[in-house]
């Protein structure tokens, strides 16, 4: 600890001397006496002595102070450039969202340019000095423009009209700035390389890991290529826009096609819509679709009436709905538990893929874009809505609103969050009940026929209309797409969809090729709006917030959706299949469910993406002895070659690290040839992805296995992964647990997270073999425990997510909740920090036994525990003092001791708690067993004079 001491002379003037001492107050004391004889004063004429923590020294301060020269010989001769690698690849560093193999308009430079011409403190300076020197060509810049805004980031291209900056957000975003708009340009002497990147390291040997990768894949050399993810997006051509839209709008169900590949889809089944949405809504869309739910792909049919026939033509085929329903609209109230379980579901798990996320005031957030959802709350009833959501296909079989793989009550929790939604002005809901009149029922009939809705919807017993003009006889601009015939449906279309449309129809003699058919299945189930291929849809930067994950160390990969760019070339046929049609997922760590939209619909991408995405022959190494080289496979994978086992899943076992794909799917996933490019170079074939390269530019790092060959080294991988399930258990799967355990005269401490704690969790191993681990976030003695001390290997393995294992026997637990509280309204506990408490520390004694301080209120809190020896030798004993210091009486505290066993009174001062602890209440205090509707509890009621007071527990087991 740095301590500053503060020492005043008689004449008033203060000297500040610093010095790092130890957390011992005996050792304290003694500097301090050091440091004022070393002013020139006695230790009586000392006014004031204080000390203040500081933030201890960061790695980059310490690192700096060594020679860059130094460090750079270290890293070379000391260095593992395979863990540096997997350093690299972390989200914490950000490394791969600016410097990727074979890109060119990123922030920061392909690294494995860098090639040989640099010295090897480069790579130190780089890192320590970001600033020190930028390479020509990545300086950062600040345009401002005539409106004042101001762009920041590197110029990735220019041109006599305009400038294109990849701008310094966590985003990264592409920029075009006009000159024309160009207020000032200027260079700034500052890199966007961020300082401290080191302090990210946990120590010196983590650094000279990562210098040590730098210094290898600099050498590697590769020209690279620039990589697809970081292309600005491409456009589809309006032809394949047209057909999508085509089969959006079922315009194959009146007009035949042979040659677009266009198959007629059935509209939404209304055999029972009359028991799922309101009759009254029923009634007011058909009189006017477009104005009840904006964007709907239903036309409005009702023009070639007049006007007072279109009500009467509504509210027949209302009622004709009605009689086919054999349940009755009703609403049912909402939870309001379940509505804001829904709206987290609804905003995380894809729903905001396609439809705007909500803002609280019910408004859409990102309307532009979005596929409307009307006005549910007008519209459903809660059982209605939740049968829907929980299997769409039933009620839509066209596919386009998919199967989000919800169970019973996540449907009811979404279909709750969008009923509580609220309503708009002009969309009263009106709770009368619907009053069915059956004498309407069969000039609904007649009128369902006539106006042509039995086209698209397929109702027993309807009868279709002839069908009309031949898709190839239709004239572009005329008809539905002129929007002016009465006699016509009528849709509202924008110029683009029609331009769109009428180009599909100009082609319709043409057969589309198979990458067009590819096409037109993604946008019209709208997978470019989570998935990019070649250049067209993926994420957009407004909805990317909601895609989450549920391990950040994984980077973009864990959260967005994978791009379908060379898909085909990718996954095997096979696995392609189970994936679309069976629902198969490897990717747990990902929220954004994917969705299933029917075998019908999407089974024959499978076909064509392997037809279309080709990748050329890999070369394999053939060898002598399969067996053999399988065992070097094992090795490469394991924690003595390449180390994959760190981040990669191994037969359903998640990595310590991080939960990689499983490794034991990969040969039953993967081509070989795209297996080989990947490893290559992975950025280069998936953008997103925290993998780092074990063979950049082509080069092995790990020369000594293989003699250094890459293509027997990927071989002997593929060979390894082959076995599927089956493949040995590679090093480093099964670790064994690091003991921390207390010395003989000295006790041991390690501060992190808990099962049952949090990362506010202390543990101490005192000598005797007794152990207790403290919540300083709730301020209580959380569990107690016999034998050895502790397992730090959860947290020191896995960057500090795991928690520490206790080790030894007979674990104990107490309940959460703080311990001293007021005795007659007590906080009410869940998973935060009591509001009044305060924890302030803790300070060690010369056997490094810890006190731990904290405080309620006014009152002040000294808790000290210590080993004890009991009288019979196989039991163990905690002794626990804890003292409160108050300037005012207090009567009105408590201290209670939580379980969720029982607790019996022994003795007018022993209760026992569970079968096995033994609690001792020392005899100034009464305590009494208490049980309310969190459970039972010691209660020990506190009457605290002026000053100190005291009070002694004994925990026998």
């Amino acid at each position: 600890m740095l301590t500053i001491l503060r020492l005043n002379r008689p004449n008033g003037v203060e000297l500040r001397s610093s010095c790092l001492i130890t957390e011992r107050p005996s050792v304290f004391r003694n500097v301090l006496i050091v440091a004022a004889t070393l002013t020139g004063m006695c230790w009586q004429t000392i006014l004031t002595a204080q000390t203040d923590s500081r933030t201890p020294e960061t790695l980059t301060v310490t690192l700096k102070r060594e020679l860059a020269t130094a460090l750079a010989k270290d890293a070379r001769e000391r260095g593992n450039s395979v863990q540096g690698a997997i350093l690299f690849s972390q989200k914490k560093f950000n490394c791969v969202g600016c410097h990727v193999q074979g890109a060119t308009n990123l922030l920061g430079p392909d690294l494995t340019r860098v090639g040989t011409e640099v010295p090897d403190a480069h790579f130190v300076e780089s890192i320590l000095l970001p600033s020190k020197v930028i390479k020509k060509g990545y300086e950062t810049v600040s345009i401002l423009d005539v409106d004042g805004r101001v762009f920041k980031g590197r110029i990735v291209d220019e041109s006599p009209t305009q400038y294109v900056l990849r701008d310094t957000s966590p985003e990264q975003r592409l920029v075009v700035v006009p000159r024309v708009s160009v207020e000032e340009l200027k260079m700034d002497a500052k890199s966007s390389m961020p300082e401290g990147l080191a302090d990210q390291l946990e120590s010196r040997q983590e650094f000279l890991d990562l210098v040590k990768y730098l210094m290898d894949i600099a050498v590697s050399g590769t020209s690279g290529t620039e990589v697809a993810g970081h292309q600005q997006k491409s456009r589809l051509d309006a032809r394949v826009q047209g057909v999508a839209l085509m089969q959006q709008f079922h315009c194959t169900n009146c007009h035949a096609s042979d040659s677009l590949a266009l198959v007629a889809k059935p509209a939404p089944d209304l055999s029972s819509v009359a028991s799922r949405v309101d009759p009254r809504y029923i009634t007011k869309f058909i009189l006017d679709p477009h104005e009840t739910k904006p964007g709907t792909n239903m036309p409005h049919l009702l023009g070639r009436l007049a006007p007072a026939e279109r009500q009467q033509a509504a509210v027949a085929i209302t009622h004709y709905l009605a009689s086919l329903s054999s349940e009755k609209f009703q609403r049912d109230a909402l939870d309001g538990d379940a509505t804001k379980r829904g709206q987290k579901l609804f905003h995380s798990v894809g729903c905001v893929a396609c439809h705007s996320p909500f803002r609280q005031d019910g408004s859409e957030e990102l309307p532009a874009g979005s596929v409307s959802l009307g006005n549910p709350a007008e519209k459903y009833s809660l059982v209605g809505l939740t049968g829907f959501l929980e299997n769409p296909h039933a009620v839509r079989p066209a596919g386009r609103m998919p199967n989000m793989k919800l169970d019973h009550w996540e449907a009811r929790e979404i279909a709750s969050y969008l009923l509580s939604i609220p309503v708009r002005e002009n969309l009263e809901r009106e709770d009368a009940d619907f009053e069915f009149d059956p004498s309407l029922v069969e000039v609904g009939r007649t009128r369902f026929r006539d106006l042509g809705c039995s086209q698209c919807h397929e109702l027993d017993g309807a009868e279709r209309l002839p069908a009309a003009t031949p898709m190839s006889s239709l004239r572009p601009g005329k008809g539905c797409l002129s929007g002016s015939v009465a006699q016509l449906p009528k849709y509202v279309l924008s110029a683009d969809q029609k331009q769109a449309m009428q180009a599909a129809i100009k082609q319709s003699g043409d057969e589309l090729t198979k990458s067009q058919q590819i096409s037109v299945t993604l946008q019209t189930l709208r997978c470019y709006a989570c998935h990019e291929r070649d250049g067209i849809g993926g994420v957009s930067g407004d909805r990317d917030p909601y895609f989450l994950t549920t391990n950040e160390n994984l980077g973009p990969q864990g959260r967005i959706p994978p791009p379908l760019t060379g898909v085909g070339a990718k996954l095997k046929p096979k696995w392609m299949r189970q994936v679309l049609v069976s629902g198969r997922a490897i990717r747990p760590y990902v929220e954004t469910r994917m969705p299933q939209y029917g075998a019908d619909h999407v089974s024959h991408l499978v076909e064509l993406f392997q037809q279309v995405d080709e990748l050329p022959q890999v070369v394999m190494h053939e060898f002598d002895d399969p067996k053999e080289i399988r065992k070097v496979g094992t090795e490469l994978v394991g924690s003595g070659g390449l180390n994959c086992i760190a981040c990669h899943t191994f037969q359903q076992k998640p990595a310590l690290t991080m939960p990689g794909v499983d490794l034991t799917e990969m040969a039953e996933r993967l081509h070989k040839e795209w297996f080989f490019q990947y490893m290559k170079s992975p950025q280069a074939s998936s953008p997103n992805t925290v993998m780092p390269s074990f063979w950049p530019g082509g080069k092995a790092i790990r020369k000594e296995i293989l003699d250094g060959d890459t293509n027997q080294q990927i071989g002997a991988v593929w060979e390894y992964l082959q076995d599927g399930r089956q493949a040995r258990v590679p090093r480093g799967l099964r670790r064994e647990p690091i003991e921390l355990l207390a010395g003989d005269d000295r006790a041991a401490m390690l501060r992190r997270s808990y099962q049952g704690i949090g990362k506010r969790g202390i543990g101490v191993g005192y000598p005797g073999g007794v152990n207790l681990a403290f919540d300083a976030e709730q301020l209580r003695l959380a569990m107690i425990w016999k034998g050895k001390f502790a397992d730090p290997a959860g947290v020191w393995r896995s960057q500090g997510h795991g928690t520490v294992r206790p080790l030894g026997a007979q674990l104990i637990r107490f309940e959460a909740g703080p311990e001293l509280d007021s005795s007659q309204s007590p906080w009410v506990v869940d998973d935060g920090r009591p509001p009044r408490h305060r924890f302030t520390g803790y300070f060690l004694d010369d056997m490094d036994r810890p006190t731990f301080t904290y405080q309620l209120d006014d009152v002040g809190v000294e808790d000290f525990s210590s080993g004890g020896e009991s009288e019979n030798p196989d039991l163990s004993q905690l002794k626990r003092k804890i003292e409160f210091q108050t300037e005012q009486p207090r009567s009105d505290l408590a201290f209670r001791l939580r379980t969720k066993g029982t607790i019996q009174k022994e003795s007018d001062y022993q209760f026992r708690l569970g079968n096995a602890l033994l609690i001792e209440v020392d005899p100034d205090h009464v305590a009494r067993i208490v049980t309310d509707a969190t459970g039972s509890h010691l209660h020990i009621p506190l009457d605290l004079k002026s000053g100190n007071s005291q009070l002694t527990l004994k925990y026998t087991w």
